[in-house]
This record gives C-alpha cells, structure tokens and sequence, in this order.
C-alpha cells in the first residue's frame, strides 16, 4: 500500500480524498523526482567519467534513463491510472428507456401545397447596419405543416 510520509504530512495515498492533499502530494512528489533524476545524471557523468567512458557514450546513457523515467512517469500518472471504478462507469452509461406509442405515419394520400414565403420590402434590410440582404443561393428551410380538418 502507498503512503505518504513528509515533515508535518502523513497520509495513505490510495485511500485519500482530500484533493488538495493529494495535489499537494503529487507536487511534492513531481520535485523529488526531478531531484533524483538531477542526482542520477551527476552520478552517472561522474561513473563514467570515472570508467574511461566519452561523452558520447554518456549522451546515449542519459536518453536512457530519460526515456525510461518518461515511461515511468507515463505508468503512474497516465490516462488509467485515473479510472472510475467500474460502478460509477454504469451509471452514467444507463441504456435509454424504450419509447412507447409510434412515430409519425406516412401520409401519401394528403394533398400537398408547396406555399414560398417571401420577405416583405422592409425585412430585406439589415437591422444593424441598413444594408440589402441578399438571398444566399442554395441556403432555405423546408417545413411540413398539417392542418387537421375535423369531420363532419
């Protein structure tokens, strides 16, 4: 189990709630690492250094360990390290309830009438600025409407 031990700070990082807590922690945490990793590019030169090795040689060495310190930094912090549990997850993906009744029916014995409306001499200006608005080609809404005649 992970816990969090600093000066005035001790806390069990797996069961915490506290998000500032936990921020405060990951913080922390973010600059130790960047420490350590300082510690271990010195102590690395001066190993090699001490070996006989050139500084290409250390180059290679130290992408390395950065790419391997990325790999590790990506295990922890990455995307699924912050999954919901599986509960909270099937809430929010409940199926939608089955609808009731029917939808609209095809109607190919009503008579059509294809009405254009068109705008009236002072609706074809701009209301901000007066200018003349122009038909956009291409550019319309179409509309059914069904008037209901009751019988007789």
């Amino acid at each position: 189990m992970l816990a969090w031990h600093y000066p005035r700070m001790s806390f069990q990082l797996t069961t915490e709630k506290d998000v500032e807590r936990l921020r405060q922690a990951a913080l922390l945490l973010e600059a130790e690492n960047r420490r350590l990793v300082a510690r271990v590019v010195e102590l690395t030169r001066k190993l090699m250094s001490a070996q006989g090795k050139d500084a290409e040689e250390l180059q290679l060495r130290l992408q390395e360990l950065e790419r391997q310190l990325a790999q590790r930094t990506g295990e922890l912090f990455g995307r699924s390290s912050e999954k919901r549990p599986q509960r909270e997850q099937d809430e929010g993906n409940k199926p939608e309830p089955p609808t009731h009744g029917h939808g609209p029916r095809a109607q190919p014995t009503l008579p059509t009438l294809e009405v254009e409306h068109t705008l009236e001499e002072p609706d074809k200006q701009c209301p901000k600025c007066g200018g003349a608005l122009a038909q956009m080609k291409g550019c319309y809404e179409e509309a059914e409407e069904v008037d209901v005649v009751e019988r007789r």
